[in-house]
């Protein structure tokens, strides 16, 4: 067994142990909510923190072994049609628990007249998954999932109004495989991943890709990070 398969079989029994324990955090944080009044307790905090930390580890689990099977052609990659009100159901349900705790305002934009679009959809829910859990952690009052129709196919956009992306991450955009950065101890995996799951979504000469921004007075929208997936 070379170190890749080891890597990707030791993640797999990892993220089964990582998802047990965010099971447990969340009935926990449910119990919590149900007998706290009032301001959430400082028990109440400390288990919804531990529960996005829990399911960030999971997501980046899960992110690592399809890196490690698309790079290796294993990736049962599946576009189908997917109903974007029920993708969208699906994934703030996912934060709902952590938004309602710190008192954040959760929004939800999709375009009126479309039902839905191909994609992966196990691909882009762990981008758009990792991408909203990050966003309810900086955000100061607002986090909006919103999802359109452009020129250049459907853009997924993920928005908070925290203080946005530092300006090397706008630099950098999405890098290939890098080392750790000194100056976050990030391995870049969440990134790199986004832009791999983006790039397979091809239609015709055009691919999918990912992009970074700030929001603020001069666009008149959410002042902290945007983080938008654009599919063909």
């Amino acid at each position: 067994m070379d170190i890749s398969t080891f890597v990707a079989a030791s993640a797999h029994d990892m993220k089964n142990s990582v998802s047990v324990i965010a099971a447990y955090l969340e009935d926990a944080l449910q119990q919590l909510a149900r007998t706290d009044a009032g301001q959430p307790s400082a028990a109440a905090l400390s288990t919804a923190q531990a529960l996005y930390e829990t399911q960030r580890v999971n997501g980046n689990l899960v992110q690592l072994m399809a890196i490690f099977k698309i790079e290796e052609g294993m990736y049962p990659f599946e576009p189908q049609e997917v109903a974007l009100d029920e993708f969208a159901d699906e994934l703030l349900g996912r934060v709902r628990p952590l938004v309602a705790l710190k008192g954040l305002d959760l929004q939800c934009d999709i375009q009126a007249d479309m039902a839905g679009w191909i994609f992966d959809h196990d691909l882009i829910g762990s981008v758009v998954m990792q991408s909203l859990f990050n966003a309810v952690r900086y955000a100061s009052h607002t986090v909006r999932l919103s999802m359109h129709v452009t020129d250049r196919g459907l853009e997924i956009e993920v928005a908070d109004d925290g203080q946005g992306f530092p300006g090397f991450m706008l630099e950098q955009g999405f890098p290939s495989r890098q080392g750790i950065d000194t100056r976050t101890g990030s391995t870049g995996l969440g990134l790199y991943f986004s832009r791999l799951a983006a790039g397979l979504h091809r239609r015709g000469d055009r691919a999918g890709s990912t992009r970074l921004a700030n929001g603020g007075a001069s666009t008149g929208d959410l002042a902290g990070g945007h983080f938008i997936v654009e599919l063909p």
